[in-house]
C-alpha cells in the first residue's frame, strides 16, 4: 500500500504509535490504533452494503471521531468521500445527492465501533485497501461566482502531499494538537487540517461548533498548539471576556487567513507567535501558498507567502502574457490541484474545464494578485469584484483590510455601487454590534479619510449585525447577495438596522 493514500498513512501511523491520541471530539477520544480498527471495521460494513471501489459514500455527520472514522473507512473501502454540508436545506441536499449519486450516506445512526476481529488485523486490512494514489479521495461541492455549486474532485496523493507541505510550513510536529472548530465538510478541514494531523502523527482536536467562550476553555483544557482559524473566529476569541482568564499559551502556529490586522490580533493578542497566512481555494486543497512559521511577523501579516512545493503560481496580464514583479494581474495555479470539474446541471465537465484551465494546465483562479521580488504572493481580490471609480481601479480587499482595523468593525464587505452616470462608487457593509449606527458610520468615514486616498473611502455605508448576512450553501458570506440585499433595502425604505451614508 502506498504511503500516498490515507489507508497507507493510517496503517503506518497505527503500527508505529497505536496508543497515541489521534482524535478528540465531543463524541469521544480515539488513538491511532483505535481509529485504524474502527476504519477497517466500517470499511468491511460498507462493502457488505454494496460499496465498491470507485463508488461514493456521503458523510452527513458533525465534527468528531465518527467523521474522521467515516472518511478513512470510505477510503479503506476504495470509495470516494462525499462530505455533506450539514447546513443544507433539504432541497439543497437533494440536489447534491442527485448529482453525486452516493451508494451509501453515513449518518449518526450508523455503527462506528470496531469488532475484535477487525481490530486484530486492522493495519493489515488497511495496507491491502483497494485504494490508489490517483484515486479520487474527496468530491467537494463549492460555490463560487456561478449559480450552481461546482463538483471538485481531489485525489489521494494530492490530499496527502499537500497536507504534508502545509504542515511543514507551519512547523507541525508529532506532539502537536491541532484545534479545529470549523465544519470538516469544508476543504479547510477534510483536505487540510485532518490530513495535516494524520501525516504528521499529531492530534486533531475537534469541536462540533464554534462558540468563543467554549473554544477558549477547550483550547486551554486540551493544550492545543496549532490554530486553524479565520478572521471572525480570531476576532471573537480576542474580544471574549474570558480570554484574560484562560491559558491558551500553548498555541504556537497554524493558519489564520485574513487581513494584516487579523494576523496582528492572532499574533499579538492571542499569542500565536508563529501563525501563518495563506492563499487557497478548494481546487488547490485549501492552500496554494503559505508563509513559513519562521518568517518575520511583518511578512506573515502582509503576504500570503510563497507557493507550496506541490504547486506553482503565476500572475499574468489580461492577454495571458507575463507581468513584472509588483504588477497586479490574474492569478493562476498549477500542479497538485483538482484534475477537473464534474458535470453540472447546465454545463458539461468539458465546458467547465475549458473555461477553468488553459492548454498548459494552468487553472484560472479568478483572483487578482501580485508577486514581490521574493515571489511572495500579495492577494488583491476577485477580478469580477474590482471597483472602477472615475477611471481608477479599486480593490475591495484593500478597503476591507483598512476598515476592519477600526476597533468597532467586526467584518467589512466592500463592493461597487453603480451611479446614474455609469460610474461606480465605493460601498461598504460593516458588521458591528453598535447600538448607534449613525455615529459609527460617520466615525468610520472620518477614520478612513485619515488613512487612505479619498477615492477609496466608502461613499455608501450600511451597518449590519452578523446574523443579517446572507450565506451561500457552503456557509460563506455571499457578497453578491449582500450587495443586492442592502441596495434593495435602501431603495424600498426597508433598511431596518442598516444605515446608508453618502460619505461626502
Amino acid at each position: 500500500m502506498s504511503d500516498l493514500t490515507t489507508p497507507g498513512v493510517l496503517a503506518a501511523a497505527a503500527a508505529a504509535h497505536p496508543d497515541r491520541e489521534f482524535v478528540v471530539g465531543d463524541d469521544g477520544r480515539a488513538s491511532y490504533g483505535e481509529v485504524a480498527a474502527r476504519a477497517a471495521t466500517l470499511a468491511a460494513r460498507l462493502r457488505a452494503r454494496g460499496v465498491e471501489p470507485g463508488d461514493r459514500v456521503g458523510l452527513k455527520l458533525p465534527n468528531g471521531v465518527r467523521w474522521v472514522v467515516g472518511l478513512l473507512a470510505t477510503h479503506a473501502a476504495g470509495a470516494t468521500a462525499l462530505p455533506l454540508n450539514t447546513w443544507y436545506k433539504q432541497y439543497e441536499l437533494d440536489a447534491v445527492l442527485r448529482r453525486a449519486t452516493p451508494t451509501v450516506v453515513l449518518t449518526e445512526e450508523d455503527d462506528f465501533s470496531a469488532t475484535a476481529h477487525e481490530s486484530a488485523g486492522a493495519c493489515q486490512a488497511l495496507r491491502h485497501a483497494p485504494t490508489g494514489e490517483t484515486d479520487i479521495a474527496l468530491l467537494l461541492f463549492t460555490s463560487g461566482s456561478s449559480a450552481e455549486p461546482k463538483a471538485v474532485p481531489l485525489t489521494q496523493a494530492g490530499m496527502i502531499l499537500t497536507a504534508r507541505a502545509i504542515g511543514d510550513r507551519q512547523g507541525v510536529r508529532e506532539a502537536d494538537r491541532i484545534w479545529f472548530a470549523l465544519p470538516l465538510f469544508f476543504v479547510f478541514g477534510c483536505s487540510n487540517a485532518l490530513p495535516n494531523a494524520l501525516v504528521h502523527g499529531a492530534t486533531l482536536c475537534l469541536q462540533e461548533r464554534f462558540e468563543p467562550g467554549a473554544a477558549l476553555e477547550f483550547i486551554e483544557r486540551e493544550r492545543c498548539t496549532v490554530y486553524y482559524g479565520v478572521a471572525p473566529i480570531t476576532r471573537a476569541l480576542a474580544a471574549h471576556p474570558d480570554l484574560a482568564a484562560r491559558d491558551i499559551s500553548a498555541l504556537r502556529t497554524g493558519t489564520a487567513n485574513a487581513t494584516p490586522e487579523d494576523l496582528r490580533i492572532a499574533i499579538e493578542v492571542l499569542g500565536i507567535s508563529e501563525v501563518c497566512n495563506a492563499y487557497g481555494m478548494t481546487e488547490g486543497h485549501g492552500h496554494s501558498t503559505i508563509t513559513d512559521h519562521r518568517d518575520p511577523p511583518e511578512i506573515r501579516m502582509t503576504t500570503q507567502g510563497t507557493a507550496l512545493p506541490t504547486q506553482e503560481v503565476r500572475v499574468v496580464a489580461n492577454d495571458g502574457g507575463p507581468v513584472e514583479h509588483g504588477t497586479t494581474g490574474h492569478l493562476q495555479i498549477r500542479g497538485i490541484i483538482t484534475p477537473g470539474y464534474l458535470d453540472a446541471p447546465d454545463r458539461t465537465a468539458a465546458e467547465l474545464n475549458a473555461e477553468a484551465f488553459d492548454a498548459d494546465g494552468w487553472f484560472r483562479t479568478g483572483d487578482l494578485a501580485w508577486l514581490d521580488e521574493n515571489d511572495r504572493l500579495h492577494f488583491v481580490g476577485r477580478s469580477y469584484e474590482l471597483i472602477k471609480a472615475k477611471g481608477i481601479n479599486i480593490s475591495p480587499a484593500e478597503v476591507e483590510s483598512l476598515l476592519v482595523g477600526h476597533q468597532e468593525v467586526e467584518e467589512a464587505f466592500v463592493f461597487g455601487v453603480d451611479t446614474t452616470t455609469g460610474d461606480q462608487e465605493v460601498g461598504a457593509v460593516i458588521v458591528s454590534a453598535t447600538d448607534d449606527p449613525e455615529r459609527l458610520t460617520q466615525d468610520v468615514i472620518a477614520w478612513a479619510r485619515e488613512r487612505v486616498s479619498s477615492y477609496k473611502v466608502p461613499r455608501h455605508v450600511w451597518i449590519l449585525t452578523a446574523d443579517q448576512l446572507p450565506l451561500t450553501p457552503t456557509g460563506k458570506v455571499s457578497k453578491r447577495l449582500l450587495r443586492d440585499q442592502v441596495l434593495s433595502s435602501n431603495a424600498t425604505g426597508e433598511a431596518r438596522a442598516t444605515r446608508p451614508y453618502p460619505g461626502r
